[in-house]
């Protein structure tokens, strides 16, 4: 493998040549959108977590869906979304770059907020630990039916049990935590042990010594070191969430005049969007969810063959993917969709949030010359203008290129948003029909679009007992998905 440099300012450009990849190094995409946003009225998008981790059989329930599914790893999970685990399963949920949740067996829980500022958890039942990293911005609290816990924002590490409505246990192993009883707050300190059992008036609860550390806790250990010590830490930030993944999978190297870059290990024929589904997301609408361990960190901040993860001090910005989409036929309608890697050289028009409000007007530009599409680049007032201008590398502009059109997905109409994509590279005939969409994709999501994967959920891990109350603040109802589909139609 080796590396080349094509320009100077170059973004998500995916090359192959002579069996070999060939490498341009890519400033990321990210750089120009904190610019545009910077002129933009402030809006704060919800947060985003992920399943990070699944042993055994874990089930997660999207919103307010009412269907249970096979959790998959790397699938988003978002405000209203619950996760739920079977005997001797477990599972991890990396809510953001500083705050972990983890499940044992036979637990459920509802991540009922998770936004920049707040995250809020109740557990119903089981056992969970929650990590906390230094330098956390969000206020975390965990709920149970009898208590609600507040670990500080800084390095902490929390076992909490839930035994019954009536019973919870909380062990802190690292930090400090303000315990909410029914009886007022108590402060619990590391090496410490809360016992809290009843609830209302005649609730009472118990400080002691933390027993020593079991399988869970050893096991919870291992995690934090490892996602701590990661090397990749040493060539990015603690804002890409899921850096730690990249260890296993590839190798950083060195790009002159970029510095180091991670090199994913994957066949000669592999291309980026190719290996997930599209689901959709509250607020982000269609949102990529790979089906590659590794895939978080280099689809939702920026990807290419090679990932450059920018300046250090860069803050990152999440996104549900950074493609260019495409729809594609003749008449009335589209037969196919499809979807391209958007190049430094490209506008990228983001189909959600504030953007998405335009669902039922989509702007599309025809491609009636593909070798020479400078009508895509001087649309300026749809979204986010390229990261740089002149005759750079631009995916859209290198379309004829076989080894680009490549890394061109292609389903039929019907088939995008309803599983597992089964996508072919589009051909020039194809192209020829294409129209860029600078606005929402027209696809009204169903509710099998909810679900990251096909797998049912396995009985086991489905809640048991009646629903729960829980002890802290009243948690936000989801967005209703039936109400979001109908902002589509």
């Amino acid at each position: 493998m080796r590396i080349g440099l094509r320009g100077h300012a170059m973004k998500n450009t995916w090359v192959v040549k002579n069996g070999l990849v060939e490498i341009a190094i890519l400033l990321m995409m990210l750089l120009c959108l904190g610019s545009a946003r910077a002129q933009a009225p402030v809006q704060v998008e919800p947060g985003v977590g992920r399943i990070s981790l699944i042993h055994g059989d874990v089930s997660t329930q999207r919103g307010d869906s009412g269907d249970w599914a096979a959790a998959t790893l790397n699938a988003p999970i978002v405000s209203g979304d619950k996760v739920s685990t079977a005997e001797s399963s477990r599972a991890e949920v990396q809510l953001d770059y500083s705050n972990i949740l983890r499940l044992g067996n036979r637990t459920q829980a509802n991540i009922t907020t998770l936004s920049r500022t707040q995250i809020q958890i109740q557990v119903g039942e089981g056992i969970v630990n929650y990590t906390v990293f230094k330098d956390s911005e969000p206020e975390p609290e965990i709920d149970t039916p009898n208590v609600s816990i507040h670990p500080y924002r800084k390095d902490g590490s929390f076992r909490i049990e839930t035994f019954s409505n009536d019973e919870t246990r909380i062990t802190v192993r690292n930090g400090e935590a303000d315990v909410t009883t029914p009886q007022g707050n108590v402060l619990v300190k590391k090496g410490q042990m809360i016992t809290v059992r009843g609830t209302g008036d005649g609730a009472q609860y118990q400080l002691s010594e933390a027993p020593g550390k079991d399988d869970w806790d050893r096991f919870n250990h291992d995690r934090d070191n490892m996602i701590h010590s990661a090397e990749s830490w040493r060539h990015t930030n603690r804002y890409y969430v899921g850096s730690e993944d990249l260890d296993a999978y590839g190798h950083w190297d060195d790009a002159p005049g970029y510095g180091r870059v991670w090199v994913p290990a994957v066949d000669t024929d592999w291309v980026p969007y190719r290996d997930g589904r599209w689901v959709w997301e509250p607020y982000y609408g269609w949102t990529w969810v790979s089906y590659e361990p590794w895939g978080w960190a280099p689809y939702h901040y920026g990807a290419s063959w090679v990932w450059w993860p920018g300046p250090v001090y860069y803050r990152p910005i999440w996104a549900p993917a950074y493609v260019s989409f495409f729809g594609f036929g003749v008449g009335v309608g589209f037969g196919h969709f499809g979807w391209l890697p958007i190049g430094p050289c490209d506008p990228f028009f983001p189909w959600y949030g504030r953007h998405g409000s335009r669902f039922n007007e989509v702007n599309i530009v025809n491609i009636t010359n593909i070798t020479n599409i400078r009508n895509v680049t001087n649309v300026r007032n749809e979204g986010f203008a390229p990261l740089r201008s002149g005759n750079g590398i631009s995916n859209l502009r290198a379309m004829n290129d076989p080894q680009v059109r490549r890394a061109f997905s292609t389903v039929p109409a019907e088939h995008f948003g309803t599983g597992r994509v089964v996508a072919t590279s589009a051909n020039p005939e194809l192209l020829r029909n294409g129209h860029l969409m600078t606005g929402n994709l027209p696809v009204v999501p169903s509710r099998e679009s909810l679900l990251a994967s096909n797998r049912a959920a396995n009985p086991a891990t489905l809640p048991r007992g009646e629903d729960r109350r829980f002890l802290g603040r009243q948690a936000a109802a989801p967005q209703r998905f039936d109400d979001q589909a109908a902002q589509v139609r």
